[in-house]
């Protein structure tokens, strides 16, 4: 039981490792539940039948908090890798306004260079813009899709400026391409900053797991105890209620310093 326990707390709390951007017409068929769900769902599904309804709702909503705090973090490394392919593609898009290139001819070249997403959101973009669609508007429905919704109702704005008001376009992708360097520069800096507060607040939800760990090694049988129901299990569902509400909240806390 104990190791069952500590096998699934380690597959969810180790690192992603680095991935591969997966094309988005590949996404829909690949939609599989994540490993790390199942392996929450079993090791709860092992303890309810072993144990009691309060232990398995503890050991639940701790997994479920993992869950969500490993995908919130694979989020945050999606979207710094779409913004360092969104900066790449405008350099390419900025370089080929500079040398006379066509607008729509533009964003064609810099998605065939851009990475996968930004490619493939790039390549609509161009399509829309040989329909005679609007090109802001094509650029701003790919913000709704995409990590980084700010960067992409930039270039929506820029581009919507130069064609109302006769403005060179490749001044002002640019400056675009300057802005968001310049914003993803000050958010590098701020994540780095916040390591720290987010070391504290894993180590801080850890303390208690050290506490029934020592409480095991000198013969005091907390899990038995924690694990058995009545004032133990409610105990148990208590401290994993404090537990989790610290670690969501803290995540918020950081979260909002970054908003």
């Amino acid at each position: 039981m104990v190791a069952a326990l500590v096998l699934a707390l380690a597959v969810l709390s180790a690192p992603a490792g680095p991935r591969r951007p997966v094309p988005l017409l590949h996404r829909a068929r690949n939609r599989r539940r994540p490993p790390e769900t199942l392996c929450a769902v079993a090791v709860c599904a092992a303890v309810a039948a072993a144990h009691t309804a309060t232990s398995a709702a503890a050991l639940g909503l701790l997994l479920a908090t993992l869950i969500a705090r490993r995908r919130a973090g694979r989020r945050r490394r999606l979207r710094v890798t779409e913004a360092a392919a969104l900066q790449d593609a405008l350099d390419v898009l900025v370089g080929e306004l500079r040398v006379g290139a066509h607008p729509v001819a533009a964003i064609r070249v810099a998605a065939q260079e851009a990475r996968e997403q930004t490619a493939d959101s790039l390549t609509g973009v161009a399509a829309r813009a040989l329909l005679g669609a609007d090109v802001a508007a094509g650029l701003r429905a790919v913000g709704r899709r995409s990590t980084s919704p700010h960067h992409w109702d930039r270039l929506a704005v820029c581009w919507h400026l130069a064609q109302t008001h006769g403005l060179a376009v490749a001044t002002l992708m640019q400056a675009a391409q300057r802005d968001i360097a310049e914003r993803e520069r000050f958010r590098g800096r701020v994540e780095a900053g916040m390591a720290g507060a987010r070391a504290t607040a894993a180590i801080l939800a850890g303390l208690p797991l050290v506490g029934v760990l020592l409480g095991h090694a000198i013969g005091a049988k907390p899990l038995g105890f924690l694990l058995s129901g009545g004032a133990g299990g409610w105990l148990l569902m208590l401290g994993a209620v404090f537990v989790c509400a610290g670690l969501l909240w803290s995540d918020r806390i950081t979260a909002q310093v970054l908003a």
